[in-house]
């Protein structure tokens, strides 16, 4: 019998004398099956036979998620409840779950995802929107939207999911992540995002957010609207911004923080020197403890709006608290290394992780690197690539040797030789960086 069976007969047969009024998922990976299960039934199942009738249902949903009279309110939703009604669990009551008058029960869970080409968000509608009848509530920490467009939908569609935000309690929800936006949408939902005052993790990957400096009327509004949003989360202390255009206009966002960040993602995001000069200038600086700016070196058609890879590695002596660095696919340079071993040693005293994977550089500078990560205490694990090219890392498994694994143990030996065997060394063949890189931005997860 699996748990998630045990956990609903447990709450179904539970005596009169069990006051349950709290099950607490939180912290437990939930089967996604039995996830559904609790939002859509288990609210139904607590009511009452004489509060089941779907013309009522809806018009207390349509009150508590203040939607507009549609298509959704005369058709979907009155279809969906008298399925959910007309339900085997419904209808047989020895699947209810009885709730003593003036009681209630709050079933609480991590996290829930929501798409587009899953009508998942309209269970969750109705849960919110019922929360007010129904003994037995749902509370989430966190939630998901992702865009998921087919060949031949609507843009417009990947609006839908956003119907989740309605009717939901502003207070429980600590964390908002948005993935794969089609452009403009999140400037359409950023109004019905700011209620949320409580989020501490908001995460914006791949969304489409288009930025640009000047002080023309709809540069100006977008800008305006990311940092009036932005200002509405007060305990806001994670944010991950990664592959969105943000050229020249990173100083904004970060001024419109009211926390200091203690994780900040740029992955892969289009800046400029004058941004990251921003981000070392910042309350942030010093209290961020995650920071990944992997892959900001890319090529530009203006010179002037490319990071040089020199510039990064020196601006890394600013993060004098950061636990965890990524510096991944940024062409670090050979000449730099010098430096950056003094940063290593001398600014950077409670690194644990560091994360140069896909640069190439050579096996001289790479044992550099690893000495200097030797004299910080704190380091736990170093990830780096070691080859000259791609043609080279490709034909190595070709040649008969287990070159990746020779280069392991070497440094592996050098970190022994130091007294740090504690320190986990992680080589990464640089096809397979670059492989991962793909797949993050057509699926990031």
């Amino acid at each position: 019998m699996g748990h998630d069976l045990v956990v609903f007969r447990g709450v179904i047969n539970r005596t009169k004398y069990c006051k349950l009024k709290s099950i607490d998922f939180r912290g437990l990976k939930l089967n996604g099956t039995f996830c559904k299960l609790i939002v859509q039934m288990w609210p139904i199942l607590s009511l009452k036979k004489s509060q089941q009738k779907t013309k009522n249902l809806v018009k207390t949903i349509v009150k508590n998620a203040g939607v507009k009279r549609s298509r959704l309110t005369d058709e979907i939703l009155p279809k969906m409840l008298e399925d959910l009604l007309c339900h085997e669990m419904v209808k047989n009551s020895t699947f209810s779950i009885y709730i003593p008058k003036g009681e209630k029960m709050t079933v609480k869970m991590d996290n829930l995802q929501f798409s587009t080409n899953r009508t998942f968000f309209m269970d969750y509608l109705i849960c919110n929107g019922l929360r007010s009848i129904t003994p037995l509530s749902i509370s989430v920490s966190n939630i998901c939207i992702k865009s998921d467009l087919m060949i031949g939908d609507d843009v417009m569609d990947c609006l839908a999911p956003f119907i989740v935000l309605r009717g939901l309690d502003p207070e429980n929800i600590e964390g908002i992540e948005l993935k794969q936006l089609e452009e403009g949408i999140f400037f359409l939902v950023a109004s019905d995002l700011q209620k949320f005052k409580n989020v501490r993790a908001l995460d914006l990957q791949d969304c489409n957010i288009y930025l640009q400096e000047g002080r023309t009327r709809s540069r100006t509004a977008l800008r305006n609207k990311i940092v009036e949003t932005l200002n509405c989360f007060s305990n806001l202390i994670r944010l991950d911004l990664s592959f969105n255009y943000l050229l020249g206009c990173l100083g904004e966002i970060l001024t419109a923080l009211k926390q200091p960040l203690e994780f900040l993602s740029l992955r892969g995001c289009d800046l400029n020197e004058n941004d990251l000069s921003c981000l070392t200038k910042s309350q942030h600086a010093i209290h961020l403890k995650e920071l990944n700016l992997s892959k900001v070196c890319q090529f530009s058609i203006y010179d002037n709006d490319r990071i040089s890879p020199m510039f990064l590695l020196k601006i890394t002596k600013h993060f004098s608290n950061v636990k965890i660095l990524s510096l991944a696919q940024n062409h670090l340079p050979d000449a730099s290394v010098s430096e950056f071993c003094h940063i290593l040693r001398h600014d950077l005293k409670y690194l644990k992780v560091l994360d140069i994977a896909g640069n190439i550089l050579t096996e001289e500078n790479l044992t550099d690197i690893t000495k200097a990560l030797a004299h910080i205490k704190s380091m736990q694990k170093f990830r780096l690539t070691c080859t000259n090219n791609l043609l080279e890392d490709a034909m190595g498994p070709l040649d008969g040797g287990n070159n990746q694994e020779d280069l392991k143990k070497k440094f592996c030996g050098v970190l022994s030789c130091l007294g740090r065997d504690d320190i986990i060394v992680d080589i990464v063949r640089l096809s397979y960086a670059i492989f991962v890189d793909l797949v993050d931005i057509m699926d990031p997860e």
